[in-house]
């Protein structure tokens, strides 16, 4: 800018046009690089240049102070507006990143815009929720038959299935753990009856899980069976991980005994089991029938468990 600003161009017009366009390319540059605060600097500065460049090159009968004026006011309202855009653009990509990281790329637009206004601490914080798991029975046989790309295929087909009826019913999907599903209902956001959406999306997973076996009975796989275990209690929610991954989960008691329901589902022929504790937190009466006490390894009283029937 230094070199074309000293080049001798005759005449007020061609000085004034060249120049005034010239000095807006640092201050773009700037913000582009930088952001606000360096396009403000380079504007500043740019200003301070220009008016100075004029006063002694132009003669003042031929341009006025107002003029140089509202250029400089230019100069510096398009500092404002790009680097505010600039700005505004990195703090919407690092605040994308930091939710993808942490919870995947499901998260809704109302957890995200909770996380994001400060509303929901992720540092820890103990929660009454409903956990969810789920697994795919005999995935381990279909993997050893099946193509690897078709394995990829159709766990992949089936998780997407099965997280679009969580996310419908305002559940998080936390982990996928090789062919199982850890879900929340009720955490990061607080979410009242959480026990009723959590069993909905249990129901929905049953009738999602026909559609896909449809599927890919058209595409000539077999069919897939998966078990649901449903457990309301408390949790530590929070951010847990090394400083290279952080990711937002749930620790306690609570979390174990939803695996083992679900685990039950083998020893009871059954597809979706809850406990007692989310029984008596649903919203309308669900046909389901009661199992017998079952002990379960670790914990002190047998779980009173709950079948819900496949007709429902």
């Amino acid at each position: 800018m230094v070199v074309i600003h000293h080049l001798p161009i005759h005449g007020f017009l061609g000085k004034h046009i060249l120049h005034r366009e010239l000095f807006f390319f640092p201050i773009v540059m700037a913000a582009l690089w930088f952001g606000l605060k360096a396009s403000l600097i380079t504007a500043v500065s740019a200003s301070i240049f220009y008016a100075q460049f004029f006063y002694h090159n132009i003669d003042s009968s031929r341009i006025s102070i107002a003029v140089v004026g509202l250029q400089v006011t230019g100069f510096n309202l398009m500092a404002l507006l790009t680097g505010w855009m600039v700005n505004r653009q990195r703090r919407q990509r690092r605040e994308r990143d930091f939710l993808n990281e942490t919870f995947g790329k499901y998260v809704s637009k109302a957890v995200r815009d909770e996380i994001l206004g400060g509303r929901v601490t992720l540092n820890g914080e103990l929660k009454e929720v409903t956990v969810l798991f789920s697994d795919l029975r005999d995935f381990t046989r279909l993997v050893e038959t099946t193509p690897p790309r078709e394995v990829v295929t159709i766990i992949n087909t089936y998780f997407k299935s099965m997280t679009e009826a969580i996310n419908a019913h305002h559940g998080l999907v936390l982990q996928f753990i090789g062919d199982e599903i850890e879900a929340v209902f009720g955490a990061p956001v607080a979410l009242e009856h959480h026990q009723q959406w959590a069993v909905d999306a249990a129901l929905e997973m049953r009738t999602r899980l026909s559609r896909v076996n449809l599927d890919l009975a058209n595409q000539g796989f077999q069919p897939l069976q998966h078990g649901i275990g449903l457990h309301t209690g408390k949790v530590v929610a929070a951010n847990i991980g090394s400083t290279q991954r952080l990711s937002y989960a749930l620790v306690g008691e609570t979390v174990n005994i939803a695996s083992r329901i679900q685990e039950l589902n083998k020893d009871f022929d059954s597809d979706i089991l809850i406990s007692a504790a989310v029984r008596q937190g649903l919203e309308r009466c669900i046909e389901m029938h009661p199992l017998p006490p079952v002990p379960v390894k670790g914990i002190l009283e047998p779980l009173n468990l709950f079948s819900i029937n496949p007709t429902t």
